[in-house]
């Protein structure tokens, strides 16, 4: 069963979210980060089937998108670190309303990203990055796809941004609308290999902080999160307990997985219960709570 809720930030923006209650009485929990652009529906299968699972799983929007674009005075002023007071309030509502819970975090591309940046993701158990990766242009594969990122991140970004006073993802067939100082300070963390951290120096320690098991998934096939950027991001939570797997579709006997082929339907047999199972071999184990 799903419900429809609205969650208050900190900062006091309306997020709209969305909570897949556990086919049975249940204590663990599941907050899924989508990627940029990205509406929290796209992840609603794979949320039903953790809840079949016995898990209590929560969606949201980032400000700014789906069902938390009020295009207001917040909408205009938002960026992209502000998406993890989002994943903040998010967390906030779960350890209140399941204040015995065991806590999973999984961060879809940047929503493994904003992770590292919020204050109270040390209350998660453990922590899974499907196609998490920084965003720094070098770290793509192939001459061609490099320039396209140039494009993108200096001229393509930029000019629409100002013409638009917002990014117009949607009219070029990639998702969602972006507000302005979102897609800025996405295109400036790309130019750089310094990442966010050339805003925000101080983000590091929050990064180093997190010492919980994690689970990084990446795909050989994916263009948007390849193999160099992943580990690149990987670097930056540096105490953190980290697996990795690291999957080609021939492993799969499926022709294509890329960077949003996992939360697909038919990768539940191929892939779902292997994620469900890795969770149940690290929800249980004990770790003191974040203060």
């Amino acid at each position: 069963m799903k419900e429809t809720i609205s969650v208050l930030t900190r900062d006091g923006v309306k997020i709209g979210a969305s909570w897949f209650l556990a086919n049975n009485p249940s204590e663990k929990v599941i907050l899924i980060n989508s990627a940029t652009a990205v509406k929290q529906s796209y992840y609603h299968q794979f949320a039903d089937f953790l809840a079949q699972k016995g898990f209590h799983v929560y969606t949201y929007d980032y400000r700014g998108i789906g069902e938390s674009c009020a295009r207001d005075k917040a909408y205009l002023q938002s960026n992209m670190k502000d998406w993890s007071k989002d994943m903040d309030a998010m967390i906030s509502h779960i350890t209140t309303l399941h204040p015995q819970s065991r806590l999973v975090i999984i961060g879809h591309s940047i929503g493994g990203q904003i992770i590292g940046m919020s204050r109270m993701a040390g209350y998660a158990d453990s922590l899974i990055m499907v196609g998490a990766q920084t965003p720094y242009w070098k770290n793509y594969e192939g001459a061609l796809m490099r320039m396209k990122l140039l494009l993108f991140w200096n001229i393509l970004i930029p000019v629409l941004t100002r013409m638009f006073g917002y990014f117009p993802s949607s009219k070029l067939g990639l998702f969602e609308d972006l507000p302005a100082k979102v897609a800025l300070q996405w295109a400036r963390w790309a130019r750089t290999p310094k990442y966010v951290f050339k805003d925000n120096p101080a983000l590091k320690s929050s990064f180093e902080a997190l010492d919980q098991r994690t689970l990084f998934v990446s795909f050989s096939d994916d263009a948007l999160a390849p193999y160099k950027a992943v580990l690149d991001l990987k670097r930056f939570y540096k105490h953190a307990r980290i697996e990795h797997w690291h999957i080609h579709p021939d492993d799969l006997v499926v022709k294509k997985i890329g960077h949003f082929g996992f939360f697909k339907k038919h990768m539940e047999m191929l892939m779902w219960h292997d994620m469900v199972r890795w969770i149940g071999t690290t929800i249980g184990i004990d770790r003191p709570k974040a203060a």
